[in-house]
């Protein structure tokens, strides 16, 4: 692994380095800053020498994207119009069609290339006809209106996917706290759900095309990933 000097992740691929690294208690450093659309975004060695890689991805949301890009240029509110399917109880199901979707394919050809000990793929979604189901997944279900999700079966090789859900800002200041919810399906664990916090200025800005950046440059203060000799082998 080569990381190019200075190479810094995206604000999506941050926010979940930060939260695995939390759950997980590893260092994530950038796997694909020199090594293009055939390497993972993230590469970590733990401390027992288990080597874990990560891709983080998107279902395709071009003209939702292109249509927040206009309404940015155009002084406009960023907003989503539609319905989408309860799809009640079938969680899973959704789910399962999500992993065998081509730009999912793509992404899990991608880690299965690699040698590693595990292989992670960590999904978000840009629109809310995904984030309605990763919110469901995600749930705490704290009303006891819980929702059955049956098991996946993972494709070959791959160990965990993790479905990121809805965040909440913990204030109102410049720089603040928000709390992300996870639902993380592992390979022989099953479903686990977490509530992680992660601070405003560890993160890059937000993409200039679709939204303008309250903060100072100068006061946010994202982490180093650039490789070291410990991530050295994990790919």
């Amino acid at each position: 692994m080569s990381n190019g000097a200075g190479a810094t992740a995206r604000r999506e691929e941050e926010i979940a380095f930060l939260v695995m690294e939390q759950v997980l208690g590893v260092d994530i450093m950038l796997a694909d800053a020199a090594g293009g659309d055939k390497m993972p975004d993230g590469a970590w060695v733990s401390d027992d020498g288990t080597r874990g890689i990560v891709e983080i991805t998107s279902p395709p949301a071009r003209d939702l994207l292109t249509e927040w890009a206009r309404a940015k240029k155009e002084g406009r509110p960023q907003t989503e119009s539609g319905s989408v399917p309860l799809r009640l109880n079938e969680l899973a199901d959704v789910c399962a069609e999500l992993l065998a979707a081509d730009w999912a394919l793509e992404n899990i050809d991608k880690l299965q290339a690699q040698h590693a000990d595990e292989r992670h793929l960590f999904l978000f979604g840009r629109g809310h006809d995904v984030e309605h189901y990763f919110y469901r997944l995600s749930d705490s279900y704290e009303d006891e209106s819980i929702e059955p999700v049956e098991d996946l079966a993972l494709p070959e090789g791959l160990s965990d996917v993790w479905f990121r859900g809805r965040a909440r800002r913990k204030s109102g200041q410049l720089l603040g706290t928000t709390e992300v919810w996870l639902a993380r399906y592992q390979a022989g664990a099953g479903w686990q759900r977490y509530v992680v916090e992660i601070e405003e200025q560890d993160l890059p800005s937000p993409a200039a095309g679709i939204a303008n950046d309250p903060v100072p440059a100068e006061m946010r203060r994202p982490k180093d990933r650039t490789a070291t000799d410990k991530t050295a082998d994990a790919r």
